[in-house]
C-alpha cells in the first residue's frame, strides 16, 4: 500500500484512576513530552496536550490503518510504566479504564487546542464544554 492522505482530527479525554489528583507540575512536565514523542512511534502527531490534576486531553491525529482504541491504549499503559518504573517519580500513578474520543474538523482545529490548552482555566473559572469533557458513556 503506497501513501495515503488523511486529514482526521480527535479530540481525546482521559482519566487518572479513580480520578485522583496525581498529575502535578512535576509528572506533567515529563508526561506531555513522552506521550508526544511515543504517538510518533505510532505514526500519531499529538497536536496540542493539556489537563487538570486528575484528567488529561488531547487533540491526535491517529491514521486511518490504525484503531483510536489501540492507540490511546499504548498511550496510556506506556505513560503509567514509564512515570512508575522507569523515572520512579511515583509507584503508584494510573490511569482509569476507558476514554472519550470525538473527531472534529480541521476548521475547528485552533478552538480545540484554545481549549485543552486552557484546561486549568476553564476549570477553575467554570468554562467548560460538557461534551469536550465526557470520559465515559454514563456522564
Amino acid at each position: 500500500m503506497g501513501q495515503v492522505f488523511y486529514n482526521i482530527f480527535y479530540h481525546v479525554v482521559w482519566t487518572t484512576d479513580l480520578r485522583h489528583p496525581m498529575i502535578s507540575p512535576k509528572i506533567e512536565e515529563v508526561l506531555y513530552p513522552f506521550l508526544e514523542n511515543k504517538a510518533k512511534r505510532f505514526k500519531s502527531y499529538i497536536l496540542g496536550i493539556g489537563g487538570t490534576d486528575n484528567h488529561i486531553h488531547l487533540a491526535i491525529t491517529i491514521p486511518p490503518s490504525e484503531s483510536v482504541s489501540d492507540i490511546i491504549g499504548k498511550l496510556k499503559g506506556s505513560s503509567s510504566y514509564f512515570l512508575n518504573k522507569e523515572l520512579q517519580i511515583t509507584k503508584n500513578f494510573g490511569w482509569q479504564d476507558g476514554f472519550g474520543v470525538l473527531s472534529f474538523a480541521d476548521k475547528d482545529l485552533k478552538r480545540v487546542l484554545r481549549y485543552i490548552h486552557n484546561q486549568k482555566d476553564n476549570h477553575r473559572t467554570g468554562k467548560l464544554n460538557k461534551t469536550m469533557e465526557t470520559f465515559s458513556e454514563d456522564e
